[in-house]
Parts: structure tokens; C-alpha cells; sequence
């Protein structure tokens, strides 16, 4: 009876320590979490009207629909810090995106998260972090082109194509002028057709241009971030 007592209680402490240590403490210690104030006298190139994070335009339709679609298999929101990521991943993936920026994207820190109603940390990153793809994309075509058909911009992507968030139908008039620009390429529709994106795929859309969150940190070294949103 005696070794039966221990054996539970060691059952319990096997799965209730890593339970208590990897749910229980972050999740007290996050709702505790406040936003912090910017200090000019400490360098920080806001002054103390604006908080970190800077609060996010957020769409919501957007992001259920980026859930439903799981791209949170494939794409993580989460820049590592160096010591876990190779330094190439973090090139270019802030608002600097050329070839060799000033200085990498920053990693992700928790405030990043703060007010999200889902934080999507990913899966797996078997495509390149969205944390701040709303820089990547120079006109909201490219990433219709780049959802509908991933091969039209990049012939090696493995990326799978949505393109059931897209209607292909007959050209009325002068045609839609959301009407993706296919023409002259092995993904044209038929003639006399378009393809158009649909409600979903624009508010979809929404959603990854507005991925942005490279806000500088309050009393840190310069980092290069996004245009102050709003006002505490």
C-alpha cells in the first residue's frame, strides 16, 4: 500500500510540477503584465505619452480567418532570440528589408502579445516568420498573388495555394479592378473570366499587412519600429 501511496504521489509530482511551472506561473505572472511607459531622458525616441506595446490595429475577422486556414502550422509569430535562432532568420524580418538592414529584426518579447485575443506563437516554421510580414509586401496584390497562387512570385515556394478563397467568373464591363493580374501567365484563367478575391481573402489580407509588431522596447538600445499606432 505503502509503495502504491508513493508511486501516485510521484505520478502526481511527475505531470502537476511541469504543469504548475509551464502554465500555472506564466500565465499569474502575464496577467500581472502592464504596458510600460517611453522615456525620452532615457533615450527612447518616444516620449512618456506612448506605451510599449504601441496598441495594434487589429483585425479580427482577419485572424480567425488566418486561424481556420492553419497557417499557424506552417508560420510562426515568434522572432527568437539569438542565442536560439540562426542570425541569417532574423535578417530582414523588420521594417529594414534590405539585403544587409542596420540592425536585425529584434526578438520577440511578451509585451508583444499584450491585448491579442490570440497569440499565435506557431507550430512549426516551415515558412518564414509572420511576426512582422506586414513589411514584405509592397501592395496588397502581391499577397493575393502570393495566397491564390504562391508560385506565381516564386517558382521553388511550397507553399500551398487557398485559392477556395477566390472566385474566377465572367468578366462583366471593364472587369473588377480587384481582378488579379494573371494575364500572361500559366495561372491566366480562361478567357473571358477574372479571378477576384472574395471577402475572406480581403480580410485576410487585412490581417497579414498588419503584422508589425518590431516596437521599440522602453530603455533598450535603438531599434528600428513601426510608426506610433495610438496613445495610451
Amino acid at each position: 500500500m505503502t509503495d502504491f501511496r508513493t508511486f501516485v504521489l510521484k505520478l502526481i509530482a511527475s505531470f502537476g510540477l511541469p504543469w504548475l511551472l509551464l502554465i500555472i506561473v506564466p500565465a499569474i505572472s502575464y496577467q500581472g503584465t502592464k504596458p510600460l511607459a517611453y522615456d525620452k531622458d532615457k533615450g527612447d525616441e518616444l516620449d512618456s505619452s506612448y506605451y510599449y506595446p504601441l496598441t495594434p490595429v487589429v483585425n479580427h475577422q482577419g485572424e480567425a480567418i488566418y486561424a481556420a486556414e492553419g497557417c499557424v502550422q506552417c508560420h510562426s509569430q515568434m522572432i527568437r532570440p539569438p542565442s536560439m535562432a540562426l542570425d541569417g532568420w532574423r535578417k530582414g524580418w523588420g521594417q529594414d528589408q534590405s539585403s544587409h538592414p542596420a540592425e536585425p529584426a529584434r526578438a520577440t518579447q511578451l509585451r508583444d502579445y499584450f491585448g491579442d485575443k490570440h497569440s499565435f506563437l506557431g507550430v512549426q516554421r516551415n515558412g518564414p516568420d509572420l511576426a512582422n510580414v506586414g513589411y514584405r509586401f509592397e501592395t496588397r496584390t502581391q499577397v493575393h498573388l502570393h495566397l491564390y497562387e504562391p508560385r506565381a512570385l516564386n517558382e521553388w515556394s511550397v507553399m500551398p495555394s487557398y485559392r477556395r478563397l477566390y472566385d474566377v467568373r465572367k468578366i462583366q464591363g471593364e472587369g473588377s479592378a480587384s481582378a488579379l493580374p494573371l494575364a500572361g501567365t500559366k495561372y491566366e484563367p480562361a478567357a473571358g473570366y477574372e479571378v477576384v478575391p472574395t471577402q475572406e481573402a480581403e480580410q485576410l489580407v487585412n490581417y497579414l499587412l498588419s503584422l508589425k509588431k518590431d516596437y521599440p522596447i522602453p530603455g533598450s538600445s535603438k531599434a528600428v519600429a513601426a510608426a506610433p499606432a495610438a496613445k495610451k
